[in-house]
């Protein structure tokens, strides 16, 4: 039986939290074979390392942690994944437990439980409670939100700039997207969320601003 030390990868876009994540790991016996800010860097570090854990927060600079954890499960199925939150959405809840995510996290929680939660996740167990989930669910549905967990990366990132006000070329400048190809996208939204206009989806948007992360 092996004794090596758990492995751990950081992706975090914060320098002090990555630092912070990485005193605390080793200081307790886990090996932080490395800390990223990016999906690009993530991947490259995951293919050197093959870490046994990675700590993915759910909410990187311009990038989401959602779409790096659909990815990372494809490309890296046996690295468990624990994602890392400043506060807890049920929508990104569910659906990182629909990703494939082993465990969510708060960041303003106890490190003696993250602690726990990567020795764990890192022999097989998933920690999400599945009454959780379901009651998580209920609440999205109730509140007209069940419908985010359906979009990819980029109708989230319109999304996101819509409830700014951008225009749909800002919009397609951003997210480097055709004009047309946004104006299609903004199109099928207004139809799958049941909204005349693109005002009252903005308005929707401002609204589950945290949902959207």
């Amino acid at each position: 039986m092996s004794t090596s030390p758990v492995s751990v990868v950081i992706c975090d876009d914060h320098q002090m939290v990555r630092e912070a994540l990485a005193n605390v790991l080793n200081a307790q016996g886990i090996n932080v074979v490395g800390s990223v800010d990016t999906e690009k860097t993530l991947l490259a570090l995951l293919e050197d390392t093959q870490a046994d854990v990675l700590l993915l927060d759910i909410a990187l600079n311009n990038e989401s942690g959602l779409d790096i954890l659909r990815r990372v499960r494809l490309s890296h199925s046996e690295t468990a994944v624990v994602m890392l939150t400043s506060f807890r959405s049920a929508s990104s809840f569910v659906a990182s437990y629909q990703a494939g995510a082993s465990a969510f996290v708060l960041k303003s929680g106890d490190s003696s439980l993250l602690v726990r939660t990567i020795m764990d996740v890192s022999m097989g167990l998933n920690l999400f409670n599945r009454e959780e989930v379901r009651e998580s669910l209920e609440e999205l549905s109730l509140r007209g939100l069940d419908l985010l967990g359906t979009l990819d990366e980029f109708d989230r990132a319109i999304l996101r700039l819509l409830g700014t006000g951008a225009s749909d070329q800002q919009i397609a400048e951003a997210v480097f997207l055709n004009l047309q190809t946004v104006r299609n996208r903004v199109s099928r939204m207004l139809k799958k969320f049941g909204y005349e206009n693109r005002t009252q989806l903005a308005l929707f948007v401002s609204q589950v601003a945290d949902e959207l992360r």
